[in-house]
């Protein structure tokens, strides 16, 4: 009757204990809808079979660049952070992983004491003097029924992908930072060049004038506007120059390489003819391909996990603990079966009143989830809405670029008009350098395109996630 009696309150203190609370948890965004709006809004272009390479930045030729990216994806501070905190991650997941198996672990002592004639041990322990030897083995291990530890190691497992796909979106990152810098630069190497060339044609005009001064035929304001020209070039040619520097620091920053690796920077040989094609297989999955979708998803999963660990607190658990060990004041009889003082033990842990703090501890855990959910939504209608922007870009760029191509051609044929009256006799030469002029300053309009076109392709890549693909993720935890 007493055992029954003992089941029926055991039975009732579960009941009252396992009562969780409701909750409500953010709903993530589904991925078929974000895909089957991407369908929608990428039917118009172009899309091919192939794969986004992870090293994509070697399709521009240029073999430094090449050194530059991946010196830097080895040793640059900023990843090596990144992978400091993903080992620690997993040491986190190896220390959860630990408490699945009984914990054993070895005591001993040695006390010296003299026990008191006033005491409970009468003589003659009592006012006595004595060395206690106690050796022990204890043994330890809770049960797991609500499966607490097993939501606190996918949370830790799911925390540690979320690492790596930081890791992977810091790489995306530097290397596209990286190659958006140098082909800057490279273009602004390009750029002095046309400059130079229409300094020596505004000197060419500047030494006619000064002839046509001297000669009386014209007043000094002519000479002074072509000063003038002459000077605003040089200004552009030194505002590049400085540009290039610092383009040159910013690839030291982010590389990791101290100034002086910028002193050995050879100039920029970039191949003009790359262009990214559309990979079918990336937009038909954008989502898995997208390195911030994955740490958002990750850690949208580990607070889930977190919300069923802390459910685990409002039910009741057990643990077994055992010992044994040897205790005794004489050395010599130290491991006598008369020393010998096992133990064992059977606790159950029953959650009564807690005055809330479970309560508010799960709340905590739901909020921390649906944080994370709506940001893993507005990370993905971020991701989805930067592909259909830079494509929509790379159109108008396209068109640009078409009517400035059309814009060059008149401006060349006014060129070859100038030199054949120049040949002809029919004009003088400032006309032909005039026109030669309207062609370079056409070129530098073709470069900025060009730059342009390029700081989109590279942008692109990087909202296609850069080669990256969450297959890769061998321990994905759901």
């Amino acid at each position: 009757m007493d055992y029954l009696r003992l089941v029926l309150i055991a039975t009732a203190v579960f009941l009252v204990s396992g009562c969780v609370p409701m909750i409500q948890k953010a709903t993530p965004m589904e991925e078929t809808t974000i895909t089957n709006d991407l369908n929608k809004s990428l039917a118009q272009w172009e899309q091919h079979d192939s794969h986004l390479v992870r090293e994509w930045w070697r399709g521009f030729g240029d073999t430094q660049l090449d050194s530059l990216v991946e010196e830097s994806l080895t040793s640059a501070p900023s990843l090596l952070t990144l992978e400091a905190r993903y080992s620690q991650a997993n040491t986190i997941i190896a220390s959860a992983q630990s408490r699945n198996l009984p914990h054993i672990s070895a005591e001993a002592s040695v006390m010296r004491e003299r026990f008191s004639e006033n005491h409970i041990f009468p003589a003659p322990l009592g006012g006595s003097t004595n060395t206690q030897y106690q050796p022990a083995l204890t043994l330890d291990y809770d049960f797991d029924f609500w499966n607490e530890r097993h939501s606190r190691i996918l949370a830790a497992q799911n925390n540690a992908l979320s690492q790596r796909a930081t890791i992977e979106a810091t790489k995306i990152a530097l290397s596209s930072a990286i190659c958006e810098t140098y082909l800057s630069w490279s273009y602004d190497e390009q750029k002095i060049e046309v400059l130079s060339a229409l300094e020596q044609l505004s000197r060419d005009e500047l030494k006619i004038i000064e002839k046509q001064y001297q000669l009386g035929l014209i007043d000094g304001v002519g000479i002074n506007t072509k000063k003038s020209d002459l000077a605003k070039i040089k200004q552009r040619e030194e505002e590049l120059k400085r540009s290039i520097e610092g383009k040159k620091e910013a690839i030291c920053v982010l590389g990791g390489f101290l100034p002086s690796r910028a002193d050995g920077f050879n100039m920029p040989r970039i191949r003009q003819d790359f262009s990214l094609s559309l990979p079918k297989e990336v937009l038909l999955n954008l989502l898995a391909h997208r390195p911030d979708v994955a740490i958002a998803k990750y850690t949208a999963l580990s607070k889930s996990h977190t919300i069923e660990e802390t459910k685990a607190q409002f039910y009741p658990n057990i643990s077994l603990s055992g010992a044994i060990g040897f205790t005794s004041f004489n050395w010599a009889k130290l491991l006598d079966h008369s020393s010998y003082t096992p133990s064992a033990g059977v606790a159950l842990s029953l959650p009564l009143f807690d005055w809330g703090e479970r309560k508010a501890n799960l709340q905590n855990s739901v909020s921390d989830y649906n944080a994370s959910v709506y940001e893993y939504n507005g990370v993905i209608i971020k991701a989805a809405n930067e592909v259909v922007m830079l494509l929509k870009q790379s159109k108008h760029v396209a068109l640009q670029r078409q009517f400035h191509e059309d814009e060059m051609t008149v401006k060349k044929a006014n060129e070859t008009i100038a030199r054949k009256k120049l040949m002809q006799g029919l004009s003088n030469k400032l006309p032909f350098l005039s026109e030669q002029k309207v062609v370079r300053e056409a070129e530098l309009k073709t470069l900025s395109l060009n730059e342009t076109k390029t700081a989109l392709q590279i942008n692109l890549i990087k909202a296609l996630g850069g080669g990256y693909s969450e297959d890769g993720d061998e321990n994905e935890s759901r």
